[in-house]
């Protein structure tokens, strides 16, 4: 199964996103921790493009599609902002800018690594294109200690 959607690029369009991808991951059966990791995941690439790639110049749009491939949500994400590969590494940044990371890019970016596999950036066209895996099950949990 797939699915593609474009939403308008500001924070309140979320909740049509979030319905979406809910909607999408019940029907391919993925279970419930895999459809709120896939909705952590979208989130955090959402408010990303709104709050830094648009930066309130404007309400681009943000393009997305999921795919129910290998046990697993295949999405693909798109936006017009400015190039930007969220994994790469990042730059230090003065001591008075810091996060707790020291770094540029923060948790969030940090969140959607965990959270996802296979991860890839390309600028397709004059776009930012994320591609990655949300497995749809939760992992194992580990074996308690003996």
């Amino acid at each position: 199964m797939r699915s593609e959607a474009t939403f308008q690029g500001r924070l309140a369009a979320f909740a049509e996103v979030r319905g979406w991808a809910e909607a999408f991951g019940t029907a391919v059966g993925a279970d419930r921790g895999a459809v709120l990791r896939l909705v952590l995941v979208l989130e955090e690439l959402f408010t990303n493009t709104v709050t830094h790639g648009y930066a309130g110049r404007d309400e681009g749009p943000i393009w997305v599609t999921l795919a129910s491939r290998d046990g697993s949500i295949e999405v693909t994400y798109e936006d017009a902002g400015p190039a930007f590969d969220p994994f790469a590494p990042r730059p230090s940044v003065p001591t008075d800018l810091q996060g707790s990371t020291g770094e540029v890019g923060g948790l969030g970016l940090a969140l959607v690594q965990g959270l996802a596999v296979r991860p890839r950036y390309a600028r397709v066209d004059g776009r930012n294109q994320i591609t990655l895996a949300v497995p749809s099950e939760d992992p194992p949990a580990p074996a308690a200690p003996r």
